[in-house]
């Protein structure tokens, strides 16, 4: 197989690369979005020191885990459960409540779409426009809530990096009381925390909150969510997510996160200093427009050369960007790419301004 032929579908996959017998080593991912400051070595050295509990079973339900993490949220323990990931919750809730139709806001994270057809779900679409920096038109967004009876909103979305406010998020859930709103927050600490709604979902029958800490401490391969809810969509969801999901080393790097915020806080600041860096680089590059983002990654735009030519060509150069074609929405002009290290980020603005 030639490495044009090959075809990404998510971010991070580097071992496509590696099964062609390609050398990653000394690979620059600017396609996965994770914490640029990589795992904390605060959690790194808890992991090692405790390595040896993988000889033994997790909790089933990942009680300690969900009493500590609701106790940081500040919200009751019955409102919390954890899961191998947030995407294991998105099909879940399908499973769990057999919404007869969806709305999803496009592009999105595509797991949305394919977790509510998998339960004989009909798709909502609502196109989220370039010209209008990926805001939702509200009339339009009204009338296909009107006909749903549950929507995905990620927020701040992957992959614009748009983020809605609070408060238009608030008015829509209370205004559409039998709409079940599922909002997926993986990138909220690099957005702004006080934007999110987790502390309100347990007082709201309508609302479910999606977390994903592995984004934050840089770990997807350990695989860790969670969500926030009311007691009632909380039981149902326990109904659909099987016993010792959760592994003993993600319940160890959860249960560490109230000991982590100074690390978050951190993370938080040095992503709102890269991504501005990484704006002004890439808008001085001709043919390529980046969009406003307030999440740890960036939607570009080019002009002249196709997304898929700029993937390949970085690639040569040991980078790899996330080709954007396949987003719903979106088509060949558009590339994500991550925000990352000063050096890193200088690396890949000389490689685009090479290649471009």
């Amino acid at each position: 197989m030639r490495l044009e032929t090959v075809r990404f579908e998510h971010g991070g996959e580097i071992d496509k690369l590696r099964r062609l017998g390609l050398e990653v080593e000394g690979l620059l991912d600017f396609s996965v979005n994770l914490n640029p400051l990589g795992p904390p070595e605060q959690l790194m050295r808890l992991l090692r020191e405790r390595l040896d509990e993988i000889g033994r079973y997790p909790e089933a339900r990942s009680e300690t885990l969900r009493s500590k993490l609701a106790e940081l949220l500040g919200v009751p323990g019955d409102c919390l459960i954890a899961s191998n990931g947030s995407t294991q919750l998105i099909y879940a809730i399908c499973r769990a409540l057999r919404p007869r139709e969806v709305l999803i806001p496009q592009p999105t994270f595509s797991e949305y779409e394919r977790a509510a057809v998998r339960c004989g779900a009909r798709i909502s679409e609502l196109l989220l426009r370039p010209e209008d920096g990926f805001e939702p038109r509200m009339d339009e967004l009204i009338d296909r809530l009107r006909r749903s009876d549950m929507a995905f909103i990620c927020n701040p979305n992957n992959p614009t990096g748009h983020l809605l406010g609070r408060g238009l998020l608030l008015d829509l859930i209370e205004r559409f009381p039998d709409v079940v709103f599922v909002l997926d927050e993986a990138f909220i600490d690099f957005a702004d925390r006080s934007a999110s709604l987790a502390s309100e979902a347990p007082k709201l029958p309508n609302l479910v909150v999606l977390r994903s800490p592995t984004k934050l401490l840089a770990i997807p391969g350990l695989r860790l969510g969670y969500a926030v809810s009311n007691p009632q969509l909380i039981s149902k969801l326990e109904e659909e997510i099987e016993p010792w999901s959760v592994n003993r080393l993600a319940q160890i790097a959860g249960e560490a996160l109230p000991e982590l915020e100074g690390f978050i806080e951190d993370s938080a600041r040095f992503v709102r200093r890269e991504r501005g860096f990484l704006i002004e680089g890439i808008s001085a590059i001709e043919g390529l427009h980046p969009f406003p983002s307030r999440a740890n990654f960036l939607l570009i735009r080019s002009d002249t050369l196709g997304s898929r030519a700029i993937q390949m060509r970085l690639l040569g150069r040991g980078i790899l960007i996330r080709d954007c074609s396949n987003f719903k929405g979106l088509d060949g002009r558009f590339f994500r790419v991550a925000v990352r290290r000063r050096e890193e980020n200088e690396r890949l603005l000389g490689a685009l301004r090479e290649v471009v």
